[in-house]
């Protein structure tokens, strides 16, 4: 998969081979589709109501019909044109291998009750020819952006992550390769020159879609009260520049609610929100190329029940000044709420707000797994960070630059490392909106309460902390902390390095060394783990992720500080004067 796709009339034009011809077709008038649709996270089967003068859209429809439910459309695009301002838009089971374009007035677009609808942005493709140990397929003249990335985001082992070519053999991607001849089994490579595609698995008997397309559609202007919902989107060849297509779907119009849609294997982006109020519920974001969702200036963005998983499939940097690979990435967003997801086995963050987010609430997620952080604050303000599960990460969550962050009764178990706190180098100057909005870059006034630190690696502290400010503010970096839980076991790491101000940190042994020199945590607790806290950490009881809430006999049970009445109601429960510590019910 490589780069992305710039010009979208392209595919129409330059096509004399049965690949163009599919690709043209299925904008107008598709046939019914054979293939089976992509095997990773198939969309429900839902019963919306349909309500009185939908439009409907079907397989095998014709643009050109009513559009009623006995005469079908064959395209999104010509229900869209064809739907009033507040319609709906029905469309029947099956995969359409289609591109809308910009929607300009309130839509909704939505499955027909119990059939499931996949768009996918890759064509089938046929008619191959053995060439020694490869397959050629002529006449490919797909021409996809491969110009259209930051070079920064490019991990030079992986140097072709930033085109956005994509084939599929079976529902199994292969790896794009910069030569014919490096083509082998599980690789693919695009000759630009010879319009030809290379593939290194046999063809024979199995179903090759290759992407050809790089969006299904995006909400703009007039759009603002649409909803899409019920169905999956796939093998859209979006660009890793956000300003050039650059999701499957992009939500550039207020007030958008994407439900229970799925959204797997994009080149790049799955779902891209640049507006204010956009409600995302249900929904699946799958084995996107670099991050299942952006966002960026989505005030009053709300995702609740989603699940973000395996993203970073073209393996985009993980270090560097240009890195965005996560489940889910917001920048420069007034009020964020991420309730009750999932962010898990990323290839790097599982989820990830930057560049002045503020007032951020993020409760009640599972963070599992994740290559990079499960969670991360750079550079922002203000956040409520209460009752989320952070397992297995490489880092349960990062504070970086960022002041008034406050850690209430999370979990952090089995992370290499639990928490970080630090200071980057950078001045707010570096962005113009930490500028307008004041914003420090500093982290400060932070608070920890009754968090649950069960960490197996004694080779690195629990809490970690460093000052990279040329000019280091003299707040230390904690201002509060109280009744948390250390369990790890006896090594030779200290228990936590403590961010005291003016750029000084102090390696503190045991929880009672740090007590003593700065007051912190006198009601916490430290225990050499003797077996699991955990009622089901292995899930056996059929949670995938297991359940992480303290076992009765558990150090920290019903052992916390009281919970503020905020947080309680944050959390959606009483303000408990004995709360255990951790994860609460």
């Amino acid at each position: 998969m490589a780069a992305r796709a710039a010009r979208p009339g392209v595919l129409a034009l330059a096509v004399l081979v049965a690949v163009a011809t599919a690709v043209t077709a299925a904008a107008s008038r598709p046939a019914p589709e054979t293939s089976r649709p992509d095997a990773v996270e198939a969309p429900p089967a839902l019963a919306y109501p349909v309500p009185a003068g939908a439009v409907f859209v079907a397989e095998g429809g014709d643009d050109a019909a009513a559009g009623t439910e006995a005469a079908p459309l064959g395209s999104l695009a010509a229900a869209v044109r064809r739907v009033p301002a507040g319609g709906t838009i029905v469309v029947r089971g099956g995969t359409y291998r289609q591109t809308v374009g910009d929607v300009t007035k309130r839509i909704t677009v939505q499955p027909y009750p119990g059939e499931r609808v996949w768009f996918k942005g890759s064509v089938v493709v046929d008619r191959w020819a053995r060439d020694g140990r490869v397959w050629r397929h002529a006449g490919w003249t797909v021409r996809l952006c491969h110009t259209c990335f930051v070079p920064a985001i490019i991990d030079p082992a992986h140097p072709w992550a930033g085109l956005p070519d994509m084939v599929f053999v079976d529902d199994r991607p292969l790896r794009q390769v910069g030569t014919a001849e490096a083509v082998g089994a599980g690789a693919f490579f695009v000759d630009r020159e010879r319009q030809e595609l290379v593939i290194g698995d046999d063809p024979d008997g199995a179903v090759v879609e290759a992407a050809a397309l790089d969006r299904l559609l995006q909400f703009d202007g007039g759009a603002g009260g649409s909803v899409v919902r019920g169905i999956g989107v796939a093998h859209y060849a979006t660009n890793q520049n956000y300003g050039k297509r650059g999701a499957m779907i992009v939500v550039n119009a207020p007030d958008v609610t994407v439900e229970n849609v799925t959204f797997a294997w994009s080149a790049s982006s799955g779902l891209g929100v640049f507006q204010p109020g956009a409600r995302v519920r249900g929904s699946v974001f799958r084995n996107n190329g670099l991050v299942g969702m952006v966002a960026n200036r989505a005030d009053d963005l709300r995702v609740t029940g989603s699940s973000f998983t395996g993203n970073n499939q073209e393996r985009f940097a993980l270090t560097g000044e240009a890195i965005g690979a996560a489940g889910a990435k917001v920048t420069r967003t007034k009020r964020p709420h991420f309730a009750g997801n999932t962010f898990a086995d990323n290839i790097g963050t599982g989820w990830w707000c930057d560049l002045g987010c503020t007032d951020a609430v993020v409760v009640r997620n599972v963070a599992a797994r994740n290559a990079g952080n499960g969670l991360y604050y750079e550079v922002s303000a203000r956040a409520l960070i209460a009752s989320n599960v952070l397992a297995g990460n490489a880092r349960g969550v990062k504070v970086s630059s960022s002041d008034h962050v406050r850690l209430h009764h999370n979990t952090f178990a089995g992370n290499r490392l639990s928490l970080g706190l630090y200071n980057d180098p950078r001045a707010p100057e570096f962005d113009a909106y930490a500028v307008e909005r004041g914003l420090s870059w500093h982290t400060m006034d932070t608070a920890l309460v009754n968090n649950f630190f069960a960490q197996e690696d004694a080779d690195t502290p629990v809490i970690e902390s460093a000052d990279h400010k040329a000019a280091p503010r003299p707040e230390p970096f904690v201002a509060v902390a109280d009744g948390n839980a250390y369990l790890r076991p006896s090594g030779p790491a200290p228990l936590v390095v403590w961010a005291h101000g003016g750029g000084r940190t102090a390696a503190y042994p045991t929880l009672a060394a740090l007590t003593a020199a700065t007051g912190a945590d006198r009601h916490g607790l430290e225990a050499v783990p003797t077996g699991s806290p955990f009622t089901d950490p292995a899930g056996a009881s059929g949670d995938r992720y297991g359940s992480y809430a303290l076992r009765p006999d558990a150090p920290g049970f019903r052992a916390g500080r009281p919970l503020p009445a905020e947080v309680a109601a944050a959390l959606g429960v009483p303000a408990d004067p004995h709360p255990s510590i951790g994860i609460l019910p």
